[in-house]
C-alpha cells in the first residue's frame, strides 16, 4: 500500500464527546437522511437498527473530519471502501464499517460537505492507492471546524482487545483472523483491558497543542486521548508476537516524545532494553550471555548498525537470507557479500547460530511482550504510569530508576539471567 505523509488514516473508534457536538452529529445525520429521502437515494426508510448503524456512521466520520481539520499540514482522510474490508467474513468487522458507512460518505459528498480527491484502486498486486476525502468549507455549518474543537472527540475502546494475524499477503500486510475465546485469551483481554483502565485515568499529556494538532508516523492525530491499547499476535499462533500497539506515543519521533510528552507534569524518561532479541536467543539457547556489545560483531565497533538489523534479520527469518535486509548494506565496506556477513554473525554468537534462519523471532517477541505487560503491571501497583514501547517503556524522569530496576527483574525472571542490559535516557537539555 502506498504511504504519505500528508494522509491521515480513519479511526473507526472516534465519538463524540461533548453534549454541543453530539447534538451537531445528530443534526448532520438527520440533513443526510432526509436527502436520501427528497433525492431518491434510497426508496424505503431505514430500519431502527439500520438507522442507528448510520448515526454510528457519521458519528465518526464526523469526528475524523474535525480532527483533519485541526491538522496543520492540512491532509487528506483516508477511507475504507473495499467490500473485502467493509464485510469481513470473520465477525471482526467494526460496527462502523457496512453499507451504511459508503451511504454516509456519499450522502455527505452529495450536499457538498465533503470533497472527494480520489477513488482507491489497486496499482499492482503490491501496491494500493486508498481512498481520498477533505472537507469543503459549508461543512462548517453543521460542525465546528471554525475553528475545530478537537476536544470534543474522543476515542473508545476497540471491542477487539487482542487480534490474531496470519502470515503476511502479497501486500506486506497481515490479515487478522477469528478464533475461538478460550481461558487463554480471556486472560491476554483482561490484562489489556487493565492497562487501558489505568492509562484513561492517568495524567499523560502532549504539549503543543493549542495551535493544532499533528499527524504520527502511522498516519494517527499525536493526540493524548489515544491511549487505548490492543495486542497483536502473528502466525496464527498465540506463542508469537504479542506486541501492544494504538498508542499515540508509538507514532511519534524518538527526540519528538522527549519534547512534547508529559507525565504526572515531568519530562519523560526512556528506559529500555539493549540487545534484547539476542540475549533472549541465548537465554532460548540455555547459553551464558556473552559479554561487551553483541552486536559489536567486527570487534571495532564499524557497522554497528548493519550488524543489528541484520542480525535480528537472520532471527526472524525462515531459511537462509537471500538479500540484504532493508537499510543495510549501507554500513559495510563496498562489495562486502552477504554470505560473508552472515557467516562472520554465525562465528562471532556460534552458541546461537543454530537458531538463525529458524523463525524464532516472533516467539521470541512474545517473550518480550510478555515482560513488557508484566512491567506495566508491576509498575501500576507502585503507582507509576508507564507507556510501552516495544522492548522500552517511557515513565516520568523521577521514575526512571524504579522502572530500570523493574525491568532488571523481569529479565531475570524470564531467562534466569541477570545480565540485563537496561539503559535509561533523559530529554536532552
Amino acid at each position: 500500500m502506498t504511504q504519505s505523509p500528508n494522509i491521515m488514516w480513519f479511526d473507526p473508534l472516534l465519538r463524540a464527546k461533548t453534549a454541543e457536538l453530539r447534538y451537531a452529529v445528530y443534526r448532520l445525520r438527520d440533513a443526510l437522511l432526509h436527502h436520501e429521502s427528497a433525492s431518491g437515494a434510497r426508496k424505503r426508510a431505514r430500519k431502527e437498527a439500520d438507522e442507528e448503524k448510520f448515526g454510528l456512521a457519521v458519528e465518526a466520520l464526523a469526528c475524523n473530519l474535525i480532527l483533519l481539520s485541526a491538522i496543520d499540514c492540512g491532509p487528506k482522510l483516508a477511507v475504507p471502501r473495499s467490500h473485502g474490508f467493509l464485510w469481513r467474513g470473520d465477525g471482526s468487522a467494526n460496527p462502523v464499517y457496512g453499507q451504511h458507512f459508503l451511504c454516509a460518505i456519499d450522502g455527505l459528498a452529495s450536499l457538498g460537505l465533503i470533497e472527494e480527491e480520489q477513488r482507491g484502486y489497486r496499482l499492482s498486486d503490491k501496491m494500493r492507492v486508498p481512498s481520498l476525502i477533505r472537507p469543503s468549507a459549508s461543512l462548517a455549518e453543521h460542525l465546528p471546524l471554525a475553528p475545530p474543537d478537537w476536544r470534543s472527540v474522543e476515542q473508545v475502546d476497540d471491542r477487539a482487545l487482542i487480534i490474531l494475524k496470519e502470515g503476511k499477503d502479497d501486500d506486506g500486510r497481515a490479515r487478522a483472523i477469528a478464533f475461538r475465546e478460550s481461558a487463554k485469551t480471556r486472560q491476554f483481554s483482561r490484562q489489556v483491558r487493565r492497562i487501558n483502565e489505568g492509562l484513561r485515568s492517568a495524567d499523560i499529556a502532549v504539549t503543543g497543542q493549542d495551535a493544532g494538532l499533528s499527524l504520527g508516523k502511522d498516519g494517527q492525530v499525536i493526540a493524548p486521548y489515544r491511549r487505548s491499547l490492543r495486542r497483536i499476535f502473528n502466525n496464527a499462533d498465540w506463542k508469537q508476537g504479542g506486541r501492544l500497539a494504538g498508542g499515540f506515543w508509538m507514532g511519534m519521533e524518538r527526540t519528538e516524545r522527549f519534547e512534547r510528552i508529559r507525565i504526572d507534569g515531568e519530562r519523560i524518561a526512556d528506559v529500555d532494553y539493549r540487545q534484547l532479541f539476542p540475549r533472549l536467543a541465548y537465554a532460548r539457547a540455555d547459553k551464558p550471555q556473552p559479554e561487551g556489545d553483541i552486536y559489536d560483531v567486527a570487534g571495532d565497533g564499524s557497522g554497528r548498525d548493519g550488524w543489528k538489523t541484520l542480525m535480528n534479520a537472520m532471527l526472524f527469518s525462515d531459511g537462509p537470507l537471500r538479500n540484504w535486509p532493508e537499510g543495510t548494506l549501507q554500513h559495510f565496506p563496498s562489495g562486502f557479500k552477504l554470505r560473508t556477513a552472515t557467516e562472520m554473525l554465525a562465528a562471532r554468537h556460534q552458541p546461537i547460530a543454530h537458531l538463525f534462519g529458524t523463525g524464532l523471532g516472533f516467539q521470541l517477541m512474545r517473550v518480550e511482550s510478555d515482560m513488557l505487560i508484566g512491567i506495566i503491571a508491576h509498575l501500576a501497583s507502585l503507582g507509576v504510569t508507564a507507556l510501552p514501547l516495544h522492548d522500552a517503556v517511557l515513565v516520568a524522569e523521577s521514575k526512571a530508576d524504579v522502572a530500570a530496576n523493574a525491568m532488571q527483574a523481569a529479565f531475570s525472571m524470564a531467562t534466569g539471567s541477570s545480565r540485563a542490559i537496561v539503559s535509561i535516557e533523559f530529554c536532552p537539555r
